[in-house]
């Protein structure tokens, strides 16, 4: 019998935690490493290369992107907006056309699938791809569940 059991956002933060501290102690150990080496007692030579070492992995950018992280979520909304619409609940989406300048309705039943950043739809026999950083604001019924 379980008395509680972790959400899923619960399990990622005691995860992140874990991490925080596994990282925070190796840099702890590297540090003290680094008094004992000569070369990297150059303040100017320790930064470029830190630097360099950042940039050339892409990890600064990956995980700090704070604009990939509002996708992923608009993202996981729309998967769900997509399932609710299937059992019945009413949703809209709308979106930015930059084309035309203008906003747009589409109902969730019309989408065909959501890849990587794109709501893949079919409209007067054409597939049209649009992008998720488009989408403006989600409605249940009349009620706006999500906006930009």
């Amino acid at each position: 019998m379980k008395l509680y059991q972790l959400r899923e956002e619960d399990r990622q933060f005691l995860y992140s935690l874990l991490y925080a501290t596994g990282i925070i102690l190796f840099w702890r150990g590297i540090w003290e490493v680094s008094y004992k080496i000569p070369l990297l007692s150059n303040v100017y030579f320790v930064l470029f290369v830190g630097l360099f070492i950042l940039t050339m992995t892409g990890y600064m950018y990956r995980e700090f992107d704070p604009f990939s992280q509002k996708e992923r979520k608009v993202s996981k909304l729309l998967h769900d907006v997509v399932s609710l619409t299937k059992r019945g609940q009413a949703h809209e989406i709308y979106y930015y056309d930059d084309i035309a300048g203008d906003y747009h309705k589409l109902l969730p039943h019309k989408i065909k699938k959501i890849e990587h950043d794109f709501i893949v739809f079919e409209e007067k026999g054409h597939e049209v791809f649009i992008p998720i950083h488009r989408i403006t604001k989600i409605h249940k019924g009349t009620q706006v569940i999500w906006k930009r």
